[in-house]
């Protein structure tokens, strides 16, 4: 589902992403788990087609980030760290403006009410999005996303912000989409929330790949001990 080949991003001496290399298959969540800086989010922008490298390639569902970025866009759905929302807005229309902006005409109102039950914000569908706490505007913002039913879902640090409890519940929204058909890949530092979560968990450090592994090989890997590593700048 996603490829990457020697995949470089600098700026000027400077490298965000190092020559990463990774093929990731169709069905599985994914969590490039690392300290702040570590080019997560680099990584993330280039896959959603919203930054090109400085060299190497990538595929999303087959398509080339260089020449099919349409194609890329109509499959993949991208919450980013922090996005805007319109605060004069009910949470209904907000979805219903993004829903027309991906062209949904049939059903539209059943789609969107769907994906606010899907995050479990149906009973805030006539609120102001302003009213809204930090976790429920994580949540609608991946409702956001979820509307034109993205075969890939990429979301940069979703937990950033939250309380333990918000940060639980969107855990639990997300354990929802491992439906087997969806790739979801996330970003995050949190190391315990990101291992709980992911079938495979991709250790990166200073723009580099390194360290790998499956769920069920987590603690034979010596995974959390390369990652204490990491952050203390031992590995990278």
């Amino acid at each position: 589902m996603l490829e990457l080949r020697d995949l470089t991003k600098k700026y000027g001496d400077l490298f965000a992403i190092n020559s990463i290399d990774l093929v990731l298959d169709r069905g599985d969540v994914f969590g490039f788990i690392g300290p702040n800086g570590a080019g997560k989010t680099t990584t993330m922008r280039i896959l959603a087609t919203l930054l090109n490298p400085t060299w190497g390639e990538a595929y999303v569902g087959g398509y080339s980030i260089y020449t099919k970025p349409k194609e890329i866009r109509r499959i993949v759905g991208y919450m980013p760290d922090f996005f805007g929302v319109y605060d004069d807005m009910k949470v209904i229309e907000y979805l219903e403006f993004f829903a027309a902006a991906y062209r949904i005409t049939s059903g539209r109102r059943r789609v969107c009410n769907d994906v606010l039950d899907l995050v479990e914000l149906g009973y805030k569908r006539d609120a102001l999005v302003t009213s809204l706490s930090r976790g429920m505007t994580q949540r609608l913002g991946l409702a956001r996303v979820l509307l034109h039913d993205p075969g890939v879902v990429l979301l940069d640090e979703p937990f950033t912000g939250l309380d333990p409890d918000a940060a639980d519940r969107l855990a639990g929204t997300l354990r929802d989409l491992h439906d087997g058909k969806r790739t979801v890949v996330m970003t995050t530092h949190d190391l315990d929330r990101g291992l709980a979560l992911c079938d495979r968990a991709l250790l990166i450090a200073r723009g580099r790949l390194v360290h790998a592994a499956r769920r069920d090989e987590i603690a034979a890997s010596n995974f959390r001990e390369t990652y204490s590593k990491v952050t203390r700048g031992a590995v990278g």
